[in-house]
């Protein structure tokens, strides 16, 4: 919430509608300093807002307007905040707020400028204390108009959390009302992300991996959102990042929207009950239900998520990226696997803005950084027409916001796993990819190992709502009689028919030398994830581009034919 007002008392009117300004929800740390990269659309009264360097995002009304610069910190830190107005104190009391708690929790007074009302106003403020131990208030008045100094970026009062339980809240009033009840929470600095906007930033949450250590000092994390859709789309997002086994969530009375409602309407003992009436976030076990009605509604409304596409309509035909699946790759060596999900990769990041784990364990991370830049670029990255340093550097920058590289020298599962769980909770990754799973390390030595090995990642890529492509080589094939060689399957994958049978998707890359590639789906275990089946498309060596083309029947790999189980 509050970054958006932020963001909109920011903007300075431009004839066309469209407005460029430093954004003040990127850290003191960001690499480009000074420069405006929060660009503002305003149209109709209201303000779509996306900074191209933190990717804060969103949409709010808005009064336009050429003001002056924000108060800054130093400036911020010599207002009266000496005590809270009477006035401030009766609207807090309307808010079943006492003055006590309010001082417990920190809060402050001051005078500054709020664009809707076009004057300075008496505000009360919440100091944040980020962890890079630069400070900021979130200011609003009693009209519910915010803005602030500095750029919150912490959870608000993590430092004071001392262990126990955890409860996240949506907004400040609501962990003050927890407070009048005599429960410790925090609150996001940024409030829930707006349902309108496609991507949600990594950065957005960079709250979550400052606070690891206290989140994991934590028995439970108990979260507590607005009733209305954005505020479940948070409370989802920070369960996905922090791992859901932690994770309980608070049930909002249907005649209240947040807690601060509660307290005013039901009392501490309201707030107390809500919390006592937790319930384990959904995963596993035996469930009631009814526990699924929200969810079950929503998708029989909505319909089925049809998954990501890679833009190439014969592939999407047969094979889209799902958040929750585990999906293996296999084909024989020299047939492009890698290549196909490098950019494969790009593209879901190009067009879905997915974030990306890789562990490429036969190609180095500067190689295999190089040759994402190409595939990005769409120039070669060898030979006399290769891109320059300059869209190399450029490349890479775009990349760094996107992807993370998990270090090949160790390849043990279980460390494999606790680092892409910190890749989840700090770059907010949706897609793993494992090239190949052979060199992987621990419990694998026989049939069990590996099947065991499979439930963990696809159990992992539950738990956090992630994608997870695992690259399996076949055993080697062998030409039929009639001179083509059969495409392999997740059955010819050596170690075990698990490869088959836990898989949700299993797809094979073959390739002709004549450019051409066979992308076969050999498993899709529900029909939104993609169908059995074969594509053929163009592929570019130069520039690692693959495109449409007509099919040729005279590839010489079975993949018309193929009997799917």
């Amino acid at each position: 919430m509050g970054d958006v007002e932020v963001i909109a008392e920011r903007v300075v009117e431009l004839p066309d509608g469209h407005s460029r300004v430093e954004c003040p929800a990127c850290g003191p740390d960001r690499r480009k300093q000074g420069e405006k990269t929060l660009s503002v659309d305003v149209q109709g009264g209201f303000a779509v807002w996306l900074c191209h360097h933190c990717d804060s995002a969103g949409r709010t009304s808005v009064d336009v307007e050429v003001m002056p610069e924000p108060v800054s910190v130093a400036q911020s830190q010599q207002l009266d905040t000496s005590g809270l107005s009477d006035q401030q104190v009766e609207w807090l009391k309307s808010r079943s707020i006492s003055a006590e708690t309010a001082d417990q929790c920190g809060v402050v007074a001051g005078d500054v400028y709020v664009s809707r009302r076009s004057s300075k106003v008496n505000c009360i403020g919440f100091p944040y204390l980020n962890a890079d131990g630069t400070e900021a208030v979130k200011w609003r008045d009693s009209q519910k108009n915010f803005t602030q100094t500095g750029a919150a970026q912490s959870l608000w009062r993590i430092d004071e959390f001392t262990g126990g339980d955890l409860v996240i809240c949506e907004g400040e009033m609501d962990v003050l009302a927890f407070q009048e009840a005599g429960i410790f929470a925090t609150s996001v600095p940024n409030g829930a992300p707006s349902t309108e906007v496609k991507n949600i930033s990594s950065k957005k949450f960079s709250y979550l991996w400052d606070a690891k250590s206290k989140l994991e000092d934590a028995e439970r994390i108990i979260l507590c959102t607005d009733r209305d859709e954005p505020g479940k789309a948070l409370a989802n997002e920070i369960a996905r990042r922090v791992g859901k086994a932690r994770c309980w969530k608070v049930p909002i009375p249907e005649d209240c929207k947040d807690m601060n409602d509660v307290l005013i309407d039901h009392g501490k003992d309201g707030v107390v009950k809500a919390v006592e009436s937790a319930t384990p976030w959904p995963i596993g076990g035996l469930r009631d239900p009814g526990e699924y009605r929200d969810d079950a509604l929503t998708l029989f409304r909505g319909g089925f998520e049809p998954g990501a596409g890679c833009g190439i309509e014969s592939v999407d035909n047969i094979f889209r990226v799902l958040p929750q699946t585990l999906t293996v790759i296999t084909g024989v060596p020299g047939s492009g696997k890698s290549t196909f999900l490098t950019w494969m990769s790009v593209q879901l990041a190009r067009d879905k803005d997915w974030r990306c784990a890789v562990l490429s364990a036969e190609t180095s991370s500067q190689v295999h950084l190089i040759q994402m830049a190409s595939v990005l670029k769409k120039k070669p990255y060898r030979g006399d027409d290769r891109m320059s340093e300059d869209e190399l550097n450029d490349a890479i920058d775009w990349l760094g916001e996107r992807f993370v590289f998990l270090d090949e020298a160790d390849t043990e599962i279980t460390s494999v796993l606790d680092r892409t769980h910190a890749a989840v909770l700090r770059n907010g990754i949706r897609l793993l990819i494992v090239d190949p799973y052979n060199f992987l390390t621990g419990t694998l030595d026989d049939v069990t190992g590996i099947n065991k090995m499979l439930v963990a990642l696809k159990a992992f890529a539950v738990e956090h709502g992630i994608a997870i492509w695992l690259v399996a080589h076949p055993v080697k094939m062998y030409r039929r009689d009639d001179g083509k060689t059969p495409v392999p399957t997740g059955y010819d994958v050596a170690g075990s028919s698990a490869f088959f049978n836990v898989a949700d998707a299993g797809i094979t890359v073959s390739r002709k030398d004549n450019g051409q590639s066979l992308i076969t789906c050999w498993k899709a275990r529900f029909p939104w994830v993609g169908q059995t089946g074969s594509a053929s498309i163009e592929f570019d060596l130069s520039t690692l581009q693959f495109s449409e083309c007509a099919f040729d029947l005279d590839f010489p790999f079975d993949g018309e034919d193929l009997e799917f189980d």
